[in-house]
């Protein structure tokens, strides 16, 4: 009897203590799913600041400073330092362009902001150089095109003198037909001046005053030519 209520005493606190031990398998603490979520959460708060936005207002800027440059002439007057900006701003798209393919986090614009500081540079000397050399260039473009006036001036008097002895009408008929052709190209020079071709202005009057100076030859020639068939 006492061997059995010893063994129901065993029994019931080896029960006790198996139904008092039991894993800690209650509901978790609010706080712990932010907890795990919070490294994802960070990761995608750097993968948003941390990315690099690309240099879109010096890319503005420097596309305007070459278009400006090219307004102002610099194809014809400031090529060289033109050319240097447009090839640095092709570099530049190339250096976006790779950019623009990585992982947002790993993107770097900085090299693109240096070489666009650059081009912006480069594209305004360009702009303040053709507006220089324009104005050079216009200013000899003047002077040759009064100098090439001045020697037509010269051959047409020479042509109008009456004191130019009988001539050979073929001689002179030649002459003639070539001092209106030069002075058709005279004209051509002044409607090109007009549109501020300058570089074109300066090349063709170089092209009349040597037209004009053969023709002063030519006639003086003929002159002498004829003086001495008339003494004879």
């Amino acid at each position: 009897m006492t061997y059995q209520k010893a063994s129901l005493v065993v029994t019931q606190s080896t029960q006790l203590n198996n139904a008092e031990w039991q894993p800690n398998i209650g509901p978790m603490p609010r706080h712990f799913g932010s907890l795990c979520g919070r490294p994802l959460f960070f990761l995608a708060c750097l993968l948003l600041t941390g990315c690099a936005e690309p240099p879109i207002s010096q890319w503005n800027a420097a596309t305007q400073a070459i278009e400006d440059a090219r307004r102002s002439g610099a194809e014809n007057y400031a090529i060289e330092r033109l050319t240097e900006a447009e090839t640095a701003y092709r570099n530049v798209k190339q250096e976006l362009d790779q950019q623009g393919v990585r992982m947002p986090l790993f993107r770097n614009y900085d090299p693109a902001t240096t070489m666009l500081l650059e081009v912006l540079n480069d594209a305004t000397q360009a702009k303040m150089e053709a507006i220089a050399n324009k104005q050079e260039s216009k200013a000899n473009a003047e002077v040759a095109l009064a100098f090439a006036r001045h020697q037509l001036q010269d051959v047409r008097a020479l042509l109008a003198e009456a004191s130019i002895p009988a001539t050979d009408p073929k001689e002179l008929d030649h002459l003639i037909r070539a001092f209106h052709d030069t002075e058709t190209l005279l004209t051509d020079i002044e409607s090109i001046m007009t549109q501020e071709h300058f570089i074109d202005v300066m090349t063709t009057s170089h092209s009349v005053e040597s037209f004009a100076t053969r023709m002063h030859e030519q006639i003086i020639s003929v002159r002498q030519l004829a003086a001495t068939r008339h003494v004879s």
